[in-house]
């Protein structure tokens, strides 16, 4: 009963909802899109909420037992800070830092509230306003949750790397028609931790209360903020997004290895706040390299006038079987020329049971591909095309 309580709690704190909400925004501006480009949803369902609530829970029991195992305490008013600043962060930065740069920006206020530390802290206490206290084992423990945010984006990217491929049209300077794809994922985790004396009990009565050795603790569900959103005008999503979960597993590997040689190096607070900053300062410079990657590339996802461009693939659908992929170019559909989706369609409708297509892939090599269609109804292929401009 009582673990029903805490989880409970974590269902009543203002982060969870705002999460969902947000989720649920990015998820129906995602199928408005598509709707009002490409006459129909690519994916209509709300695959944003379901991997916030699904991917929630399974990676929210894996990080907690890892976590109640490392016995990772924190202060409570570091949890007040943390889930008021990543609050803020959702309502008012849609951009792809956020979670990991809300977390370091907790530390960093909560590091100024120290009386012991900084003159900030001083004159809090002496205007009678809370202060804090920080301790080297403290934000050892932050480097430990700062790798869980870590390695949990790259397991989401991992998990979902078909998604963000819903493509998202918009022009260059000259009026050519471009798109672009995004991936864009968030997840509040109920992780536990522990926090120390009995703050907890103090304002809920029947919160449990349990000792070691001579310290009693509490067990939080904290929500801990992971995700981000990342594009590509250049490359094929599914491998971008494959190598930016490499590379937030190194970080997050960085992380841990920081938390490992920090706790038996006894370094003061300041230094070990440094070299958290220092991974979230390799957090940036791996999206800002691959944002530099992509913007090098040579080709772009952009309208052609020889043949028609795949912009998008949409999943359970006869498309799943012609090999094909985001960004190659169909000369030919059941043997005629076709350099329009209105030429593409009339070819599909004279032979509405099965389709034959000619294409030129992103390596510029010719291939034959073909597959059977629904019987009456080839818009049914699932193949996404730049939409015909009205005269």
């Amino acid at each position: 009963m009582q673990v029903l309580k805490i989880f409970e709690l974590f269902l009543l704190q203002p982060l969870v909802w705002l999460g969902l909400l947000r989720s649920y925004l990015t998820a129906k501006r995602r199928v408005k899109n598509e709707r009002q480009y490409f006459h129909s949803a690519i994916n209509p369902q709300l695959v944003e909420v379901r991997h916030f609530l699904m991917d929630g829970c399974l990676l929210g029991i894996l990080m907690t037992a890892i976590s109640l195992a490392l016995g990772l305490v924190v202060a409570p008013i570091w949890v007040v800070i943390y889930e008021a600043v990543a609050a803020i962060s959702l309502i008012i930065i849609p951009g792809a830092l956020a979670p990991v740069t809300a977390f370091g920006l907790s530390w960093l206020i909560y590091w100024a509230m120290s009386p012991e530390l900084t003159t900030v802290g001083g004159v809090l206490q002496r205007h009678g306003f809370a202060t804090t206290s920080m301790s080297g084992s403290l934000v050892v423990n932050g480097l430990i949750l700062l790798a869980i945010v870590l390695a949990t984006t790259a397991i989401l990217l991992r998990w979902h790397d078909q998604d963000g491929r819903s493509p998202q049209l918009q022009p260059d300077q000259r009026g050519k028609r471009l798109v672009r794809y995004r991936w864009q994922q968030l997840v509040v985790l109920p992780v536990g931790v522990l926090i120390p004396g009995d703050w907890l009990h103090a304002v809920f009565s029947w919160w449990p209360v349990f000792m070691v050795g001579e310290r009693s603790f509490s067990i939080l569900l904290l929500p801990l903020l992971i995700g981000t959103s990342v594009r590509v005008y250049k490359q094929l999503p599914q491998i971008a997004w494959r190598q930016l979960a490499s590379r937030f597993s190194w970080v997050a590997v960085v992380s841990v290895l920081v938390a490992i040689i920090a706790r038996f190096a006894a370094l003061s607070p300041q230094w070990l706040l440094a070299l958290m900053g220092l991974v979230v300062v390799l957090t940036w410079g791996i999206l800002a390299q691959h944002r530099y990657h992509d913007r090098h590339q040579q080709f772009r996802y952009a309208d052609t006038e020889q043949g028609v461009r795949v912009i998008g693939l949409r999943p359970h659908t006869p498309a799943d079987k012609l090999n094909l992929d985001l960004g190659d170019i169909i000369l030919e559909c059941n043997r005629q020329p076709v350099n329009t989706e209105a030429q593409f369609y009339a070819a599909l409708l004279k032979s509405p049971t099965y389709v034959h297509l000619k294409v030129r892939n992103r390596q510029q090599e010719l291939i034959i591909t073909e597959t059977a269609i629904y019987n009456g109804a080839p818009h049914e292929l699932g193949i996404v095309l730049f939409t015909d401009l009205e005269d």
